[in-house]
């Protein structure tokens, strides 16, 4: 059975790097969204287009995953997942075709992630894929962060209910 990996963390946290391991070690197909939009459109995050632009590359990026992951090959989705309501998304999507879910969880400190992303943002133009500045960095704060299973089995016996799958549960 295929497994739709699910890349969770801030810009610079290194989701992308991790995705690259994942795919080797898994054989499996990696989608990483900025790729390609710095590919078809460049530079473009002030672009007013550009959110438009990145959810269409999204949206055709799904449809190549269930097609690969219906052939039984693992697929490696790096596209952040901020939200606990996408995550669960993309898990029942995955679901509904039998394929499994594995959350990957970038737990990076802030302090860490801006100094990986100011050396990036030097190389802006070259191999930065967007360059993330130090006003849009202190303003991302949207992402909802999974829990450990040992937090969440903690809550589930007080509260009497079943441990789910183990890794990060969201």
């Amino acid at each position: 059975m295929s497994t739709l990996h699910l890349m969770v963390g801030l810009p610079g946290s290194g989701k992308t790097t991790e995705a690259i391991r994942l795919e080797h070690e898994h054989k499996a197909l990696r989608l990483t969204p900025d790729e390609w939009q710095y590919f078809l459109f460049g530079h473009d995050i002030s672009d007013p287009e550009h959110d438009e632009r990145h959810t269409k590359v999204e949206e055709l990026m799904w449809e190549i995953a269930v097609k690969v992951l219906k052939s039984g090959v693992d697929v490696i989705l790096d596209f952040g997942f901020w939200t606990k309501s996408e995550r669960d998304a993309f898990r029942r999507k995955a679901r509904s075709f039998g394929a499994n879910t594995q959350i990957h969880y970038m737990d990076v400190p802030k302090d860490i992630i801006w100094e990986r992303l100011s050396v990036r943002n030097k190389s802006a133009g070259k191999n930065a894929v967007f360059y993330v500045g130090k006003k849009e960095f202190d303003g991302l704060s949207a992402i909802q962060f999974p829990l450990p299973v040992s937090i969440i089995s903690a809550l589930k016996k007080v509260q009497g209910m079943a441990l789910p799958s183990p890794g990060f549960v969201v």
